[in-house]
């Protein structure tokens, strides 16, 4: 068996959830399934220079192929001359899987199979750019969707989004999940707290900075806590109307205990969990969301938002907030940093909860579903 699969979203710059979520699968994937052929495409030229990407080579039956393409001529000739067809540009494969949505055009010779990590830009549309909203719409999901012969939801709300607004068919969608990365050997806490001059006591947010993720809601709810000696830590990239988070943080009266750290390399994030007194993450709409996890494997408790998938994720191993509720947000913030008990029973509870997770397991499903459709 040939698979073909696109790695465009995995070489970039930052690497954030999806590209996390394309490693880990990639990986187990080539350990596990040894007899089965995988060449890997994408077409931006600083990805030959990622390290994870070249380790790949490491495996006998994985194949690069890097093709010249610029991205927007690239998107526009798969959009608009629906070509190349990228299944015949990689010599024949006999299933295309795409890890994330793009453009892409393939020829009836081979099977597609499309994960859909979630469906936040249907759900609050005015959560994402004009310019990301134009790009969903020439993407047209709804054709890919019809067109694919699997689809692979990260969540069972995702999964349900999907019969939901789309109308497919529940045997058409596997729903496999997440899981959590392992956590580098190498992570010494003082040395991370010097390299981002982190705050003796903290809370946390860890996240892409955007409307979706509820900073804003974040910094308002810490206003309440000027009584109580601990500062908000903001780790994470800048995205759409990432000023205005920053403009909200200089109005607060307890703008000195607020950091904003930028974004941070993937293995770090284990020590600022570690270090959170919590972290706080009541976003607004997730098809998975992988912090909230993460932090659980950390013994960091968390707080975040009762809907979508998040209830799915944590269980009952975190404290479940409305995120249009300031005064909830705050509440449960309280608590965390009040009750010594409450925040033990959290971080035992997390333990037990990230165990439903697991990369090896997951990466066993989609090769059980390349089977499937073969």
């Amino acid at each position: 068996m040939v698979i073909g699969i696109d790695i465009r979203t995995f070489v970039i710059s930052q690497l954030t959830g999806i590209g996390i979520y394309t490693w880990e699968i990639l990986n187990h994937l080539f350990k596990e399934n040894t007899g089965t052929q995988y060449k890997l495409f994408y077409n931006q030229g600083f990805g030959r220079q990622i390290k994870q990407v070249q380790e790949f080579k490491n495996y006998p039956n994985v194949s690069l192929h890097y093709h010249r393409w610029p991205n927007k001529f690239l998107n526009f000739s798969l959009k608009y001359f629906k070509g190349p067809c990228l299944d015949e540009l990689l010599g024949g494969t006999d299933i295309f899987w795409f890890p994330n949505l793009n453009f892409w055009q393939v020829s009836h010779k081979s099977k597609t199979i499309i994960t859909i990590h979630d469906l936040s830009f249907i759900r609050l549309p005015w959560a994402y750019s004009p310019k990301m909203r134009w790009w969903h719409k020439l993407i047209d999901l709804s054709e890919k969707l019809k067109s694919a012969d699997k689809i692979i939801a990260v969540s069972a709300n995702t999964k349900n989004d999907l019969i939901e607004l789309y109308k497919l068919p529940q045997d058409k969608i596997e729903v496999i999940y997440s899981a959590v990365s392992a956590e580098p050997k190498a992570n010494n806490l003082i040395s991370i707290k010097q390299k981002y001059n982190l705050p003796n006591k903290f809370i946390l947010f860890l996240g892409t900075l955007e409307p979706r993720k509820n900073v804003e809601g974040i910094i308002q709810a810490f206003k309440s806590l000027n009584q109580i000696d601990v500062d908000l830590v903001i780790a994470g990239g800048q995205g759409w109307l990432y000023k205005r988070i920053y403009q909200k943080a200089n109005q607060s009266k307890l703008k000195n205990r607020i950091h904003f750290i930028g974004y941070i390399k993937p293995d770090d994030r284990f020590a600022f969990y570690k270090m959170a007194q919590a972290l706080v993450w009541p976003s607004f709409y997730e098809g998975f969301g992988f912090p909230p996890l993460e932090a659980m494997s950390c013994g960091c408790p968390v707080i975040t938002s009762a809907n979508s998938s998040l209830p799915e994720v944590v269980g009952n191993a975190a404290l479940l907030v409305d995120p249009y509720n300031i005064n909830e947000i705050s509440l449960a913030i309280n608590q965390i940093l009040t009750s010594s008990q409450l925040r033990q029973n959290l971080i035992n509870k997390g333990y037990e909860q990230v165990k439903k997770f697991d990369w090896q397991t997951s990466a066993k499903k989609m090769a059980e579903v390349f089977r499937q459709i073969e």
